[in-house]
């Protein structure tokens, strides 16, 4: 019989991933346990996912697009905002959860051995998950308002491989620095609150100053998420340079797997 040792000497890049791999039903036992708290017990069940876009919707149609008008071309300002919102939950639905996965979780993590790193990556699960039923709702709402839909849209997978890097790039460092750094947890729902206002979820870029308006998808990718989404689904054009915002992404991320494995057999330590 093959024994498993366990031990708190540092291992490989590759050793690592191959245990990533060995545990990883574990990704889906942790997002099914999450969904089943969230909603199984609650009357409205899987609803909730859909209500918090929708009010948010309502209020933004109601004063940006009622009252102040905003100019969206040919799009319906309804398809375009909730476009946005879309992958914005997405994104701040993963750096919520993510990135106190692990403070979330002592009880276990000093109960259970297994890659620390499952349990980013199992929110992560639900918040596509929750993304998936928004943009099944975004579907409805184009084809209830008649809209064409762009043969581009085949490319829709780039779009969320967009959203999930940067949202797992900042989950990653947000567990590494939350470990050692408790007021930090605190700080996270400010910091997506705030950003709603620096992305143009609910308003068109051309609000942006010309001069500025390059730099807004060059230092924050999820904007650029957010236009290539656009792109995809209403034929608009694309301008790809802005992709060029994902290479320090790809780079940090990459760093933050590295360095989680590194803390994460003196983990409880710091728990």
């Amino acid at each position: 019989m093959k024994k498993t040792v366990i031990n708190n000497k540092p291992i490989t890049f590759e050793n690592y991933f191959r245990r990533i791999l060995q545990y990883r039903e574990l990704i889906f036992s942790f997002a099914k346990r999450d969904l089943k708290a969230r909603f199984v017990q609650t009357k409205m069940g899987l609803l909730w996912i859909v209500i918090q876009p929708l009010i948010a919707l309502t209020i933004f149609t109601v004063f940006f697009d009622q009252l102040i008008q905003l100019e969206t071309g040919d799009v319906p300002y309804v398809a375009f905002a909730f476009s946005g919102m879309t992958i914005w939950y997405f994104f701040t639905n993963m750096v919520n959860a993510s990135g106190t996965a692990l403070i979330n979780s002592q009880e276990l993590i000093r109960k259970v051995y297994f890659p620390k790193i499952l349990l980013p990556i199992s929110k992560i699960v639900v918040a596509f998950f929750e993304f998936f039923v928004s943009f099944i709702l975004l579907i409805v709402i184009m084809l209830v308002l008649g809209m064409d839909f762009s043969p581009r849209i085949i490319l829709f997978p780039i779009a969320v491989i967009m959203v999930v890097l940067v949202g797992a790039c900042m989950s990653i460092w947000l567990n590494i620095l939350t470990v050692k750094k408790r007021d930090l947890q605190h700080f996270i729902p400010y910091l997506t609150n705030f950003g709603i206002w620096v992305t143009p979820v609910f308003y068109p870029t051309t609000l942006i100053p010309e001069a500025f308006r390059d730099y807004i998808y060059y230092i924050n990718p999820i904007a650029t998420a957010i236009d290539f989404l656009r792109s995809l689904l209403f034929n608009i054009p694309f301008n790809w340079s802005y992709c060029l915002s994902f290479l320090p992404i790809i780079i940090l991320l990459f760093i933050g797997i590295r360095t989680f494995k590194n803390i994460e057999r003196n983990l409880v330590d710091y728990l």
